[in-house]
């Protein structure tokens, strides 16, 4: 009997050690992960599965030449706009998912300011991402110099809309850190507002909570600059085309593309530079801030500068940009080595008609509109089809009719 009770109770220690060890020590780790579904639903009324990236992952910066690439300008927290965008190209369903099948999207930056749906864009972007790579495709998201601005913790062209969406956000992420903290086997979690002052001089009393949120979520190593922004390329060389937010200089080139990606994700993840983003960044001159290639005046274009950083790239015949709103649609300069996609689809920009870039391999590069006054002229003086132009496809069952046509 006596031996029973000591094999039995030895059991019982290895049943316990066993536990901890094995299926119970995952415990916490799932329940974080619950958590962190509960918020993201909360939120944005979508599950999304947290990968979190290694904080010195660099993003990929070279890419084949897919058979179909399509380019995606400014988005600017307008969200109903960029799903139309996605949509006119055949990208999304009327349910929003995937189905652009193999296609390669590149987004060129400035989902940031002007808008209220921010976040719920970042939200969107990432579930794309997810859903293009389970059928081949792949969906590539950019830094603008709105991204760059925020982080920095500039919000001068941020909206009343903007900073509530932030608020809200800060609220379910801070009940989700409370939920943790009941569980024992979780680290507890950062103070999201640690170091942030409970007031602005220059700011209205509304306003406080919004910006003590935004700045939260945005500076370096905040939840959400590190779960999204971090996954940003500043540059990305996709084929023959070259993609940045405002232009790329030899300076730039010489300096090493894929440098630049490293610096600006390290900067993003809090672990280099403090503050401010990297000097290749900041200032007119800076790969978010270019303007040498996308002024709308054709004569008013560097095609020099253009051509010497083009040559500096091997293999590289096009730089595609945004960041500059081109009020006539997309359009291309300097024998349309420079194409500039940012048609000012927002609402808190000029409300335009959104407008896609495609690229394929068999048939070259041609413009996608809503716009229905191409509907039935579609060989138009404003992009006119030739072997080397900019060609415009009017899918009809594309054309977005809610969309009012101004004279």
């Amino acid at each position: 009997m006596e031996t029973k009770r000591i094999v039995l109770g030895r059991h019982r220690e290895m049943s316990t050690r066993e536990n901890h060890n094995g299926i119970c020590k995952n415990v916490p780790n799932l329940i974080s992960s619950f958590v962190d579904a509960f918020v993201d639903y909360s939120f944005s009324g979508t599950f999304s599965p947290h990968h979190p990236t290694p904080l010195n992952h660099t993003p990929q910066t070279r890419f084949e030449k897919p058979d179909r690439l399509v380019a995606i300008g400014d988005l600017h927290g307008d969200l109903e706009k960029s799903k139309e965008a996605f949509r006119i190209a055949g990208l999304i369903d009327s349910s929003d998912r995937w189905t652009g099948g193999s296609t390669m999207v590149v987004q060129v930056g400035d989902v940031l300011d002007r808008g209220g749906d921010e976040l719920k864009i970042l939200y969107f972007l990432e579930r794309l991402k997810r859903e293009a790579e389970r059928e081949g495709g792949r969906v590539v998201t950019m830094n603008g110099n709105h991204e760059i601005m925020n982080i920095e913790g500039d919000f001068r062209f941020v909206t009343k809309e903007g900073l509530e969406e932030f608020r809200v956000w800060s609220d379910w992420y801070c009940l989700g850190n409370k939920m943790k903290s009941l569980c024992n086997g979780l680290e507890k979690e950062k103070d999201l507002y640690e170091g942030i002052p409970m007031s602005f001089p220059r700011a209205r009393e509304d306003c406080f909570e919004g910006m003590r949120a935004r700045i939260a979520a945005l500076r370096p190593q905040g939840p959400i600059a590190k779960r999204f922004l971090s996954k940003n390329q500043t540059v990305a060389v996709v084929g023959d085309s070259v993609f940045v937010h405002g232009g790329l200089l030899a300076e730039h080139v010489e300096y090493g593309l894929e440098r630049m990606n490293e610096e600006v994700t390290s900067w993003i993840n809090g672990l280099r530079g403090g503050r401010y983003a990297p000097g290749y960044c900041r200032g007119g001159n800076s790969v978010v801030w270019l303007r040498k290639f996308s002024d709308e005046r054709p004569h008013r274009c560097d095609c020099a500068a253009l051509e010497h950083a083009l040559s500096t790239i091997p293999g590289v015949r096009r730089m595609i940009m945004g960041h500059t709103i081109q009020e006539a649609g997309i359009n291309g300069v300097c024998g349309d080595k420079a194409i500039r996609i940012d048609v000012g689809m927002s609402k808190g920009c000029s409300d335009g008609l959104p407008e896609v870039l495609e690229i394929r391999k068999d048939s070259g590069v041609r413009i996608v509109t809503s716009n229905p006054l191409y509907k039935e002229n579609p060989n138009s003086q404003l992009v006119p089809e030739s072997k080397t132009g900019l060609g415009l496809l009017v899918p009809v069952e594309h054309v977005t009719k809610q969309v009012e046509v101004k004279a």
